[in-house]
């Protein structure tokens, strides 16, 4: 099984996207209380069933079940497992259920009017970071209260380009059928499989629809596995995070943490934005956006 295992954790094809031209990282908002918690170095980050795409937790799911007739390296056996798992509407929402991811979503963009219009809005804020100094000071708590630093936490752009999305699937498919060990039995290594590409669809996103331009966000997205079946795979069980509820929206969340001095600026929108922080941030350099 070590051979199998070995794969199942190999996410290079994700990381590669994560290249070392990228300095800067930005955060837009209009809620005054996230940039709050955000200038005290926390960022809470976003259970995938509380999306407000609903789309972006099913969309890999289907692109399995699209392509699997595609490929000729399953048998009838494995297919009827994955049907057993993800075969119609329902078994993708129990499956997502049961194997959930909590998402933080940045950008590559320091300024752009698309952001601005969809999420700071007029009196809202960009917060600008060093990419480099974020990304290696995140951590978070497990339930049991360990710190679990980056190392634990997957981290790239976003894949928009559906053709690469779908040959992405079918290498890892087919990598992951040939580390072929006698111990794991269909049932078993289908539901990791799915469980792996999963994960790496949590870094897929629809380049547009009819209300959105997704594309233009160049979203830079980070990851971590929130809630597993612990039954079947005890090993994960230590390294899950401390799950917390928001009453106020009704939506889940996971607390990321990292250092304060990796955010480099707060750009306002308005003079009514900067006005709202007052003197609290006297350490971060605030500045106006130049429309």
């Amino acid at each position: 099984m070590e051979k199998f295992i070995k794969r199942f954790n190999d996410y290079s094809c994700i990381k590669k996207n994560d290249t070392e031209d990228i300095i800067n990282l930005s955060h837009y908002t209009s809620n005054l209380n996230a940039l709050s918690n955000i200038c005290n170095g926390e960022f809470w980050a976003t259970d995938i069933r509380d999306f407000g795409d609903k789309c972006e937790g099913r969309l890999i799911l289907q692109r399995i079940n699209e392509i699997i007739s595609a490929i000729d390296c399953f048998s009838n056996e494995q297919k009827q497992c994955v049907c057993n798992l993800i075969g119609s509407d329902s078994k993708i929402e129990e499956f997502i259920s049961n194997h959930r991811t909590a998402v933080l979503s940045m950008c590559l963009n320091t300024d752009s009017e698309y952001l601005w219009d969809n999420y700071a809005r007029e009196n809202g804020y960009n917060i600008i970071f060093d990419k480099k100094a974020f990304v290696n000071s995140l951590f978070f708590y497990t339930a049991s209260g360990e710190r679990k630093d980056e190392s634990y936490i997957k981290h790239s752009k976003i894949i928009y380009d559906t053709d690469v999305q779908i040959e992405i699937i079918k290498n890892e498919i087919k990598d992951l059928i040939m580390a072929n060990e006698t111990e794991i039995n269909d049932s078993v290594k289908m539901e990791y499989i799915l469980q792996h590409l999963m994960y790496i669809g949590n870094f897929y996103k629809q380049a547009d629809n009819v209300d959105n331009q997704y594309k233009d966000e160049q979203e830079y997205r980070f990851l971590i596995t929130t809630v597993a079946p612990t039954e079947r795979y005890p090993d994960i069980k230590e390294m899950l995070p401390e799950y917390h509820y928001n009453e106020k929206n009704n939506c889940h969340y996971n607390i990321f943490k990292f250092d304060r001095k990796s955010i480099k600026t707060i750009v306002c929108n308005s003079e009514r934005a900067k006005d709202a922080i007052g003197g609290n941030l006297r350490d971060i350099p605030i500045e106006i956006r130049n429309k």
